[in-house]
């Protein structure tokens, strides 16, 4: 079986070659059969990310074309740690990554190139300055999508601006997965997603309800190069709907109670 690693053993001392810096950042990366696309990723993240780092594989089979790569990545870092998804699917593969990371920020970064590395220097500037999320936004300004089906995109940002203006959640992207969280945040909130990318509307509505700092950072999401989606819009599109209204009930509910009490306060 290549490369698994236990939980316990993860984390800044599990193969990551700084010269002695404390890693800070890992980068999750979940794959399904993503051979083509793997190492210009890895290969792009050395390029543009100098701040200590670890890299985290995620494969659900041990036949996943992406491990076809396995040596050409690791003579690029040889800090990259391989591990096998306890459930299969992309809900457990962002379970999975968030369990064995033990550093202080965390990135799920998607394998298929439509992440930009070069954003994840200007989240951690931000997390540095106490934010507990920091949101690559396509969708503030200076942020971009590109390529990839209009009516998808047409759906996404139609979703993110209402959710933006009638919650005050402070990023305009509450659907893309390229987040920096602080460790502790993922360890304080419990996952009831059970579909896939969904997961990122949870996330920042229930780091919003903890009273989390949320901001955002510009950056530039780009159509995949190669290979085949694991994104299912229609199978999954009932999940965004029930993650879009919690978030807009919630915050209306929660205006109402702030208009009550003010108005019921004694002076």
């Amino acid at each position: 079986m290549l490369g698994q690693i236990d939980p316990e053993d993860s984390g800044p001392d599990s193969g990551a070659h700084h010269a002695g810096a404390e890693v800070e950042i890992t980068l999750l990366v979940p794959v399904y059969n993503e051979e083509a696309n793997i190492l210009p990723l890895v290969q792009e993240i050395k390029k543009e990310i100098s701040l200590p780092h670890q890299i985290v594989i995620i494969y659900d089979r041990d036949d996943d074309t992406t491990l076809r790569k396995r040596d050409a990545l690791l003579a690029v870092d040889p800090g990259i740690v391989f591990v096998r998804n306890t459930s299969g699917g992309v809900i457990n593969a962002f379970r999975t990554g968030f369990d064995v990371a033990k550093t202080r920020y965390v990135v799920p970064v998607m394998a298929d190139l439509s992440d930009t590395p070069s954003t994840i220097p200007e989240m951690h500037r931000k997390m540095s300055e106490g934010y507990d999320l920091v949101v690559g936004s396509r969708y503030c300004d200076g942020g971009r999508k590109v390529g990839g089906p209009y009516f998808k995109y047409l759906l996404s940002i139609t979703a993110n601006r209402t959710l933006h203006r009638l919650t005050g959640i402070p990023t305009h992207d509450m659907t893309n997965a390229f987040i920096m969280y602080r460790k502790e945040v993922l360890d304080n909130i419990h996952i009831r997603s059970s579909g896939g990318f969904e997961v990122t509307m949870e996330l920042i509505a229930k780091a919003f309800i903890l009273g989390y700092r949320i901001t955002e950072v510009p950056t530039v999401n780009r159509d995949r190069a190669a290979g085949k989606s694991s994104f299912q819009l229609l199978k999954w599109i009932r999940n965004y709907l029930y993650w879009y209204f919690y978030i807009l009930i919630y915050s209306v509910v929660s205006r109402i109670n702030a208009h009550y009490v003010r108005d019921t306060r004694k002076t």
